[in-house]
């Protein structure tokens, strides 16, 4: 069975478009393949809630089944703890006055979800103001948080040029990432981004539920969030839950679209709506795209590329992200600068010298960093789905860089 056609299938699975036929031909090494691709991003919880509330009318094989209510009854349990460490480093920020933003999955696993099981998270985002964020990080410290590993850079270093600094572990192994900016800059990503809007946001903060005392970024700056994030800064390669959050969200809250859309065009980022939410339309809620105003039409082969890119192997993002950015590189810098900068890229740029202070594995950890990464791209480099999918990525970001005003 074709990958393309696998995930084309599995992405049917959270929506209406159900295949039915399909299902009936998919032998059970198909099925395992799936099962395999639905756990890499996350989505078996979220399935079983599916079949459970009858949304996902199939005859499911049996161990199929089985394995996405274990992972339901897992991740259950995980919610449980993720949400009590939530509460703790909110405590911790608020008793020293200190604002404490939860982002994406941390709101909306709790607050929008039928239930937070169907929302797994590898880690918990929070924004923070940024003049704040370096005394949030000692006292996060000082309360037993550590930095999970090597980093790139210093947390001075990143508050200057990253989204986020070097992620953090509680005790109880619950991931952090703290955030002074909701999106990249564009001095510390390939392509363009919008202009940040994090102050604004910020100061729009508000609790998602009376009874709820962390914050999280009102509806529209959340939508806002979720949309510049999935089509800007990853391209479509952060998976399909993506589709679940804004129907969700947008099912307890109202949008004032004409509003929205003249937001969208006055920050230079219309496609990356028009894109996220025709996706949303075609693969969760028909009715969407008319119900939002949208008077941008996507391309056709945009769209259809989105099963390929949400649903990449996670494991090959990274050199499909080297793979797409290489033509890019000598498209806009030359062979001399364009080379310089994809070399940087594969080589890491000061990856991992940076490391926690109980550690003193740096440079090795760098190493094996490196020699882990030429092996993964060379070999992954001769896949075709990586080329495929690399050659989609390329595409993408052409479509959604006509639309900023960055290119002649």
């Amino acid at each position: 069975m074709r990958l393309p056609d696998l995930r084309r299938f599995l992405l049917g699975l959270m929506g209406p478009q159900i295949d039915s036929d399909f299902a009936g031909q998919l032998s059970s090494d198909g099925w395992r393949k799936l099962n395999e691709i639905a756990a890499q991003h996350r989505l078996q919880p979220h399935l079983h809630a599916r079949v459970t509330r009858g949304e996902i009318a199939l005859d499911v094989p049996g161990a199929i089944r089985d394995s996405w209510q274990v992972a339901h009854r897992r991740n259950a349990l995980r919610t449980l703890s993720q949400r009590r460490s939530l509460a703790q480093v909110h405590d911790i920020l608020s008793d020293a006055g200190i604002a404490c933003v939860a982002l994406k999955g941390a709101c909306l696993a709790w607050n929008h979800y039928p239930a937070a099981a169907e929302r797994p998270m590898r880690d918990i985002d929070v924004l923070i103001p940024p003049d704040r964020i370096l005394e949030a990080l000692a006292l996060l410290s000082e309360h037993g948080l550590r930095q999970e590993s090597a980093s790139a850079r210093t947390p001075e270093e990143a508050l200057e040029h990253d989204k986020h600094l070097p992620p953090m572990v509680d005790a109880d192994g619950t991931r952090f990432e703290l955030h002074m900016r909701l999106w990249e800059k564009d001095s510390s990503i390939d392509w363009w981004m919008p202009a940040p809007e994090d102050q604004a946001i910020l100061a729009r903060a508000e609790p998602p539920q009376a009874e709820d005392p962390v914050l999280s970024p009102c509806a529209e700056d959340m939508l806002v969030h979720l949309i510049i994030h999935a089509s800007f800064s990853n391209r479509l390669n952060g998976g399909p839950l993506l589709l679940a959050d804004i129907e969700y969200l947008l099912s307890k809250h109202s949008i004032v679209w004409p509003a929205f859309w003249e937001r969208s065009r006055a920050g230079r980022w219309e496609r990356g709506a028009a894109l996220v939410l025709a996706l949303v339309d075609r693969w969760r809620q028909p009715g969407l795209l008319e119900a939002s105003q949208c008077s941008l039409m996507t391309e056709s082969d945009i769209l259809d590329a989105a099963p390929d890119l949400l649903l990449q192997d996670l494991n090959q993002r990274k050199t499909i992200g080297l793979v797409a950015g290489f033509a890019a590189a000598f498209e806009t810098g030359g062979v001399k600068n364009g080379g310089r900068k994809f070399l940087a890229r594969l080589l890491g740029a000061g990856r991992g010298r940076h490391a926690p202070e109980q550690s003193d594995t740096v440079e090795n950890g760098y190493g094996r960093w490196l020699s882990s990464r030429l092996g993964e791209s060379l070999t992954a480099w001769t896949d075709p789905d990586v080329r495929r999918i690399a050659a989609k990525t390329r595409a993408l970001g052409t479509w959604l860089s006509d639309g900023d005003g960055s290119r002649p």
